[in-house]
């Protein structure tokens, strides 16, 4: 398949029947017309024959300005005492209706591939040249992280503060119980789950009764 900016090489070889060498007297012209609408598109140019060959001619064809389509190579030239006028060399397609454009350009691979071409991809060195300040989701992060204080608090830290509202809520809403049998009574608050939280010794004074932690 040809697509436009591709080289198409049209190819002409004059033989005969006996395998000797033909004598071409006038040297074979290239024309290439458009068979959509019969536009010329390559008009008479010469043809070089190929070093070494028993006249094989051949005209590199600069597809750039071809537009997608079918086309008709014809030569002229005249051979052996005959004149060629006209005669259908080949028929050349260029472009695809399908596949519209490049499908692999300087590909090392083709199917499953694992490699790309340098030019497409991002290198470390590409990388540390990104201006972030060009970055609206980087600038956006930097914003939130600048509202941050400037120390803020450690797991540990948040471990702790856990573990004190955990112990509010149970003392607020677990069991108190007094050992009167004690001297000096002893005061048991409770963990909802029935786990002891604190204990406190109390003592009787005439104007104040007074709790002293023992654990």
């Amino acid at each position: 398949m040809t697509y436009p900016g591709d080289i198409k090489n049209l190819v002409l070889s004059i033989t005969r029947a006996d395998g000797t060498a033909p004598v071409t007297t006038v040297n074979p012209v290239v024309t290439v017309v458009r068979l959509v609408d019969g536009v010329v598109i390559i008009n008479s140019q010469a043809m070089t024959m190929l070093a070494g060959s028993q006249a094989v001619w051949y005209y590199a064809w600069n597809t750039t300005t071809a537009l997608n389509g079918d086309y008709v190579a014809i030569v002229s030239y005249a051979s052996d005492g005959l004149t060629i006028s006209g005669r259908m060399l080949e028929t050349i397609t260029i472009g695809d209706s399908r596949i519209t454009g490049t499908v692999a350009l300087d590909a090392t691979v083709a199917k499953d591939a694992t490699v790309a071409k340098d030019a497409t991809v991002a290198h470390f060195t590409d990388l540390a040249t990104v201006d972030p300040d060009n970055s609206t989701s980087v600038q956006t992060i930097l914003a939130k992280t600048n509202n941050l204080p400037p120390d803020p608090a450690s797991l540990t830290v948040l471990n702790a503060v856990g573990s004190n509202v955990q112990d509010l809520h149970d003392f607020n809403g677990g069991t108190w119980t007094i050992d009167k049998t004690q001297n000096p009574q002893v005061l048991t608050i409770l963990r909802p789950s029935g786990a002891v939280l604190l204990k406190f010794q109390l003592t009787d004074s005439s104007s104040a009764t007074a709790r002293t932690p023992t654990s």
